[in-house]
């Protein structure tokens, strides 16, 4: 079992959210975060949080956009078990359902996806499919906002991140995937699209988020 796994099962649920707070600390300031976030999501906007995890991140973006709808979906069996309750009428949670899953659901098209801290867990071989049902759902929604959340490779601080990954998270397959790598890639698959910067990198680097529409 991962180091993580592990001293979540030893500590309980109540200290390892609170350990978990601290040591995210290191790597994001999900203050900044949910600001970069907020900056480019429209107003009223349905967002699908895609490989959602916990849920503590949502709740700073929930903090500052009253006005928001999330679903949050993970393959894992548990998601967004973090979310505050006084966020809880506000989200939708799909455990166990991936992109390609909510995409036959029938469920409703979202103004937003949010791909936060996603794409690094995905091989390399595998991120042209994995990308290939987001432009799926783009042409389905052509207003989409595509919003992906990553990591900056060449710092310190990006480094801890990268070993976290493979040795907390226990993810040997992590692969991490600079902006410039992000910018093409998402062009090579999801056909003609413009990019926006946010001001993530300005103020948390290495920490950046990007977001593409038509």
């Amino acid at each position: 079992m991962a180091l993580g796994p592990a001293v979540r099962r030893l500590v309980g649920a109540r200290w390892a959210r609170r350990l978990g707070r601290c040591y995210r600390a290191i790597f994001v300031d999900l203050r900044k975060e949910a600001a970069a976030l907020a900056a480019v999501i429209p107003s009223g906007a349905h967002v699908l949080d895609v490989g959602g995890g916990d849920g503590e991140p949502l709740n700073h973006l929930l903090a500052v956009r009253g006005d928001l709808r999330v679903t949050t979906l993970d393959p894992g069996e548990v998601v967004g078990q973090w979310i505050e309750p006084r966020y809880a009428s506000r989200v939708t949670r799909l455990p166990g359902t991936s992109l390609a899953g909510y995409l036959v659901s029938g469920r409703s098209d979202p103004d937003a996806i949010l791909i936060a801290d996603v794409l690094h867990h995905i091989p390399e071989s595998e991120r042209a499919a994995f990308l290939h049902t987001v432009r799926v759902l783009l042409d389905r929604a052509p207003g989409l906002r595509v919003i992906v959340k990553d990591v900056e490779p060449g710092s310190w601080r990006a480094l801890l991140g990268y070993w976290s990954d493979v040795y907390v998270t226990g993810d040997k397959r992590v692969s991490p995937i600079s902006r410039e790598r992000l910018v093409r890639l998402l062009r090579e698959t999801l056909g003609p699209v413009c990019h926006e910067h946010t001001k993530l990198f300005e103020t948390d680097r290495p920490n950046y988020a990007i977001v593409f529409f038509r």
